[in-house]
Order: structure tokens, then sequence, then C-alpha cells
């Protein structure tokens, strides 16, 4: 066979084309992102309790000392000062070296930042915002603090994009859900320092809420008012049609 006329010869070494194909990996030149640290813990609280105890550094004499102090501070915090165990596991992130637990932060970034889902209706400007905090994200999947402070960042967005599943929640009836992205959107606006566009919006969304609203109950009167008219009319002829069998005994 003459491979020079073979158009998948190129698939071969040395144009051989008994040799093995040798097929390109089209994945070779993807990033290559870190994985999310899997949730396994019940709270932060247990989590540093475990990453912090001092056995897991027996190799090493000044970490173990390092991590019995912090450990001892974990237990003085207790499980319902969330702030001050944010502050501790700062320091056994930096002390220690130690990862903690990404995976629920980093699926709810990624669902804020799908880009798909701002296609219909199509919205340039958050498709484009979304890539960019999408691929920041997978960046530091495994980055606890770097995953706050990306949400941190994203609150302009996250704002714009409860405002845009209003409107769509408007286009298809759902005042529930309407109502639900509006007062995130007013409580991240306030944070923010409101911004009176942003605000008109969101007052636009919930006149249009209240009209739907007062429509809809319009319509449930006009029915149950049919419903007893219907009713009443059966009743009447149920009455007649007695009245006539007892007569005609």
């Amino acid at each position: 066979m003459d491979s020079t006329n073979n158009p998948w010869s190129n698939l071969f070494p040395e144009n051989n084309p008994e040799a093995e194909p040798k097929f390109v990996d089209m994945d070779e030149d993807s990033p290559q992102y870190p994985n999310p640290i899997p949730d396994s813990y019940s709270s932060l609280y247990e989590e540093l309790l475990s990453k912090c105890d001092f056995g897991n550094f027996r190799d090493n004499l000044e970490k173990a000392k390092i991590a019995n102090d912090i450990y001892a501070k974990v237990k003085f915090a207790g499980g319902d000062s969330l702030n001050r165990l944010r502050e501790i596991r700062d320091e056994a992130i930096d002390k220690l070296g130690i990862k903690i637990s990404t995976e629920k932060k980093y699926n709810s970034l990624m669902e804020y930042f799908n880009p798909i889902q701002y296609k219909e209706p199509y919205d340039k400007d958050l498709i484009a915002q979304a890539i960019d905090f999408e691929n920041n994200v997978k960046k530091n999947a495994d980055n606890i603090r770097q995953l706050e402070q990306i949400e941190i960042e994203a609150k302009p967005f996250i704002l714009k994009r409860s405002v845009y599943f209003g409107k769509k929640s408007i286009e298809y009836g759902d005042c529930t859900n309407a109502k639900l992205h509006c007062r995130e959107a007013t409580n991240i606006n306030k944070k923010l320092g409101v911004d009176s566009c942003i605000q008109n919006q969101i007052e636009e969304i919930e006149s249009r809420i209240n009209e739907i609203e007062a429509e809809s109950l319009r319509k449930n009167d006009k029915e149950d008012k049919i419903a007893t008219i219907a009713f009443a009319l059966i009743f009447i002829a149920f009455i007649v049609i007695v009245i006539s069998v007892g007569l005609n005994k």
C-alpha cells in the first residue's frame, strides 16, 4: 500500500500503516486544576479537632507542639464560635499546612458561576463574568480561604444574578422563586450600599409579582363564584326533580 496517498498515514509512526496508531491526547494542553477537599466532617469544629491532633505530627516535634496548642484553642472555643474557629483554622493552615474541606463551598460557587444558566435569556456580561469566576474557583478548588475571598469579591455578580433569576422566574409565572431572588438581591444590595438602578429593577419585579398574584386571586374568586352558582343550579334542579316525582305519585 502506498502510504503517501493515505489520508490517515500521519497517525502512524514513520507513515507505516501497519504500526500502532499514535493518537494525540486532547487534554494534554488543558489546565490541571486541583480537586476540592471532600467534606467528611459534621462541622469545622470536628474537622479541626481531627486535623490538629498532635498525634498527626509525631514525626515533627515542633509541629506536634503547635498542633497541641491549636487543639486546645479549638476545645476552648467550642463548636458554636464559628468566627473564632475560622481564625484558628487560618492559624492551623499557616502553621501546620493542613487542608480544610472545600467541597461544599466549591459546589456552591460552581453553581453560581455556571455560565450556561445565563444563556436563556442571553446575558453577555453575566456570562463573561461567570466564566472568569468559574475558572478562578477551579484554580482554588482546594483552598478554602481563596474560595471565601472569591465569594466576597463576587457579591456584585451574585446581586445581578439574583435580579436576573427574579426576572426569569416572573416570565414563567413563578412568584415564589421570584420573591426569594428579590429578597436575596435586596439583602446584598443593602450590604454593598444601595444601587438605585438595581433597586428599581427589584421594585419592578416586586410590582409584577403583585400584579400576577392579584390576577390569580381574581381568577380564583371568579372560579369559586362559577362553582358556587353551578352547585346551586344543580341543587335546585335536584329539588325540582324530587318535587316532580313526588307530585307524579
